[in-house]
């Protein structure tokens, strides 16, 4: 077995270049199969451990775990959250969040550890449980979801039924936790497991190999189609994405769709998106997903997530961020070089400080510069052309006294620098996008 684990690691190159691994270590057996598996190569091997604190036994795993890590002499880092509360603040499913801080604690242990990839046990029987799950649901492209390298993760187990695993370490008496929830019918995955799949197998001897085959053939068919939309240019922003709409117009819907999913991932949200979001798309408007939006404007379609970003005091000789944008402030001489982009002035002994930023409330105005009149937010925004769904997180500078900034957009008459101004106060502002 592991001769032939070590055969996959080298078809499929995934340990070029590699000297730390990461293993995401449950004690259970595909991850103690992994351990038998890097701990046998020249790689430097970290076992991490997440406690999910869902089941009764979770102590006792952790135990094992703690145990089992001292037995064989690696290393070993445990993380653990709560996971409930984590998936009722963000209405996520106990599977969709628990995976979600999992990952999240494994990416935090490869940086602090410095180590180049992190390797998970999904095995065959996982990857054919994933296809009729998503089968079920009605998905199309990501039926096959897993690959032996995604990014820094990599999968070598992927081709190894589950009952070979248990096979190979009971044969060689290797100790692993069994985890008592693989039982529970109340998950689909489980009901999968015991009920489908043996039907199938009993039906047909090798249906599972011809699963997997047509697995590796859907991930072919969706990888030609990514192919085809790998030129169209994606630009991210911090906290959206955009594409010309132009472009994205004169795509087939597949195309649109396979675009719109890689616009999700760039913001985590790639699971909301359903055919049905393509077939109904708008010709100007809002799509709203569960944790996301689609924005459909003249010029852009934009990909926003949903987010609740906090205020906060705005240092008057420093750097803060809000939404898209990195804010500077400094304190000048009245004498300094007017500039005309991305920047405004305001005569410091005007201000009633502290300075803060924040995002927009509804039915606020702002006494609009070039007249002196209030206008609401809203209609500010809206003469400006700003998206519905940017709106919230566009960054609002004010004081004790009111709106002095909108940046990008307008500013107050308010602290206006005239020849008795003795400091004043610049703020610098810039989007922040990453390239197309």
């Amino acid at each position: 077995m592991i001769s032939e684990l070590k055969e996959i690691l080298q078809e499929k190159g995934l340990l070029v270049g590699v000297k730390g691994v990461i293993i995401g270590y449950s004690g259970g057996p595909d991850s103690t199969l992994l351990k038998e598996l890097f701990k046998s190569t020249d790689r430097s091997v970290v076992l991490a451990y997440f406690n999910h604190n869902l089941r009764s036994d979770s102590d006792e795993e952790e135990f094992f775990v703690k145990k089992e890590a001292e037995r064989i002499g690696l290393p070993l880092r445990i993380g653990e959250e709560d996971v409930r509360k984590y998936c009722e603040k963000h209405s996520l499913s106990i599977e969709e969040g628990a995976r979600n801080l999992r990952l999240s604690f494994l990416h935090r242990i490869k940086n602090d550890e410095g180590a180049d990839i992190i390797a998970l046990g999904h095995n065959l029987d996982d990857q054919i449980e994933n296809f009729f799950i998503r089968l079920m649901r009605g998905a199309g492209f990501g039926l096959a979801s897993m690959g032996y390298q995604d990014g820094d993760i990599i999968r070598p187990l992927l081709s190894i039924r589950k009952k070979e695993i248990i096979e190979y370490l009971d044969g060689q008496e290797i100790p692993y936790y069994r985890d008592p929830s693989n039982e529970d019918s109340v998950y689909l995955r489980n009901r999968i497991r015991s009920k489908l799949i043996p039907v199938i197998e009993e039906i047909q001897d090798g249906s599972m190999s011809g699963i997997e085959r047509s697995i590796e053939n859907i991930k072919d068919m969706e990888e030609a189609l990514r192919r085809g939309i790998g030129n169209i240019t994606i630009i991210p922003f911090r906290n959206h994405v955009e594409v010309e709409r132009e472009i994205f117009a004169k795509l087939q819907a597949s195309e649109k769709f396979l675009v719109l999913h890689k616009m999700l991932s760039l913001i985590d949200n790639e699971k909301t998106l359903k055919r049905c979001h393509i077939s109904d798309f708008p010709e100007k408007g809002v799509v709203e997903l569960d944790g996301a939006y689609i924005e459909v404007t003249r010029d852009k379609i934009l990909v926003v997530g949903k987010v609740d970003i906090q205020g906060m005091e705005l240092p008057l000789n420093g750097e803060a961020s809000f939404g898209d944008f990195d804010i500077r402030s400094d304190i000048v001489d009245s004498s300094v070089d007017f500039l005309n982009n991305e920047c405004e002035y305001f005569d410091l002994k005007d201000l009633k400080l502290p300075l803060k930023v924040r995002g927009r409330r509804n039915g606020e105005e702002m006494s609009y510069f070039s007249s002196g009149n209030k206008k609401k937010l809203k209609d500010i925004f809206i003469n400006e052309k700003i998206p519905r769904t940017l709106r919230d997180s566009w960054p609002i500078i004010y004081d004790s006294e009111g709106i002095l900034l909108i940046p990008g957009v307008q500013r107050s008459n308010r602290a206006i620098v005239t020849k008795k101004t003795e400091k004043v106060l610049l703020i610098r502002y810039k989007r922040v996008n990453y390239g197309g």
